[in-house]
Parts: C-alpha cells; structure tokens; sequence
C-alpha cells in the first residue's frame, strides 16, 4: 500500500489531533481554559507555521508544538 503523497490541499488532515493533543497540555500545564488554549494556539506563530505543508512542521509531535508554543509565549525566537 502506497500512502498519499502529502500537500498543502492535504495537509490539513494532520493537524486536529496535534492541535487537541497540544490544547489538552496547554490546559493542564498552563491552568487555563478550554477556550483560552485554543485561541491562544490558532493566534500564534506556530499555528500559522503548522498548517503550511512546506514547513513539515505538521510531522513533528505534539511535544515539540508545545516547547514552540512555550518558546512563543516567552518571546523566544523560534527556530523552526
């Protein structure tokens, strides 16, 4: 079996479970609502960075997303 090859029109399908995966850290780690850690990560520059294909930042884990939102969220350069 041969996978898809992933694009910019594809990519999309990888994101959800990383964004719920990085949320759920954001809420339990940072103490902040539901509502808070989803606006917080759809509004940052890893976000943005996350749903170009380019990037392949959309391969890394849920980990990684997390430390680039915290180095964001500290106004740390992000080198990704």
């Amino acid at each position: 079996m041969t996978l898809p090859k992933i694009t910019q029109d594809n990519v999309h399908m990888f994101i959800p479970l990383k964004v719920a995966k990085v949320v759920e850290r954001m809420i339990d780690e940072q103490e902040i609502t539901l509502k808070e850690a989803l606006i917080t990560f759809y509004n940052s520059k890893v976000y943005a960075i996350l749903e170009r294909e380019e990037t392949k930042l959309w391969y890394e884990g849920p980990n990684y997303l997390y430390k680039a939102i915290q180095m964001e969220q500290r106004g740390e350069y992000l080198d990704i």
